[in-house]
């Protein structure tokens, strides 16, 4: 996905570090849920600005 400057219409150059940073992250998440799921833990995550665990069926609930 590239960029153009409003100014000089040229393209920006994405940073190389995190072009695939998102694709990283997701794939850091995926494999954190399955260590959990495999170790009969919940995922703690933030939700809409609140702090939940998710449990192994998918479902987040709050974690007061």
């Amino acid at each position: 996905m590239s960029q153009n400057t409003k100014d000089t219409g040229k393209r920006k150059q994405r940073d190389p570090d995190l072009v695939n940073a998102e694709i990283a992250i997701k794939r850091a998440a995926q494999k954190a849920r399955e260590n959990a799921r495999k170790a009969g833990a919940p995922v703690v995550i933030m939700k809409n600005g609140e702090i939940m665990e998710e449990t192994d069926s998918g479902h987040a609930r709050p974690d007061h």
